[in-house]
């Protein structure tokens, strides 16, 4: 049971660090597309949407991984709840910081841990009621 729960949580871990990884190669590359010049509405509205595609694009590729590494078909919660999950996340980070309470680097921290934890959590409840049950002699 102890080796199961660490195998969720290391591939947890090595998907979610691949969706980061993706969302930032995306975000920076989308960055070259946005208009500098211009409105502060059409910055902002261009800067919504890298952000909307980076970070999507990389939890594609989070669940794809873990569709993969665990042989797992996530189901529609992932699909439908995982990006609610992640604009919570997105939009408590950026009041926190708009209103002061913490800096950038902290929130983003904080918003990246929120994110891991929810998601780790959240995959080991799907995955639990996989495992064998030693009581019925369903050994496997």
């Amino acid at each position: 049971m102890v080796r199961r729960a660490l195998r969720i949580w290391l591939m947890h871990s090595l998907a979610f660090l691949a969706g980061l990884v993706v969302s930032g190669v995306v975000a920076v590359g989308l960055w070259f597309v946005v208009p500098t010049e211009g409105g502060n509405a059409l910055f902002v509205g261009s800067a919504l949407a890298v952000s909307i595609v980076s970070v999507g694009t990389g939890y594609a590729v989070y669940l794809a991984l873990l569709a993969a590494l665990l042989d797992l078909l996530p189901g529609w919660g992932f699909y439908l709840g995982g990006p609610l999950v992640v604009l919570a996340v997105m939009t408590l980070v950026f009041c926190a910081v708009y209103f002061r309470m913490l800096a950038a680097g902290a929130g983003s921290l904080l918003g990246y841990a929120l994110m891991f934890g929810i998601g780790g959590i959240a995959l080991h409840l799907r995955l639990r009621g996989d495992e064998p049950r030693a009581e019925t002699g369903d050994g496997g």
